[in-house]
């Protein structure tokens, strides 16, 4: 796939169409974080972006799927993993965010 800006470098990462169906609340709340984003920083933020972070964010905890049974067990590994240590959390935060600056100057 070709980069859709081209002033962008020809190795940007490919990207692929993913469907997913959320409910009201989950797409609200994401609406409402771009949004917040929009109005405090003047960065837009859309919703791909968000669920895009948060896919990054779990593999660098190196979450994995195995042996999930359902949404609890997902939700608990998460939860356990984000609240394991605050240090690997800050350092993960801290690469997240020059990540996003980094990501959010090639976006504008």
């Amino acid at each position: 796939m070709r980069s859709p800006n081209p002033t962008e470098p020809a190795q940007a990462k490919q990207v692929h169409r993913v469907v997913t169906f959320l409910d009201r609340s989950q797409v609200d709340y994401l609406d409402k974080m771009g949004k917040d984003a929009l109005f405090s920083t003047g960065v837009k933020f859309p919703r791909t972006r968000i669920i895009s972070s948060l896919i990054d964010l779990l593999r660098k905890l190196n979450i994995s799927g195995e042996g999930l049974r359902n949404d609890l067990d997902m939700e608990q590994r998460f939860l356990q993993k984000l609240s394991g240590g605050a240090s690997e959390a800050k350092r993960l935060a801290s690469e997240l965010t020059e990540g996003n600056r980094e990501a959010s100057t090639r976006v504008r």
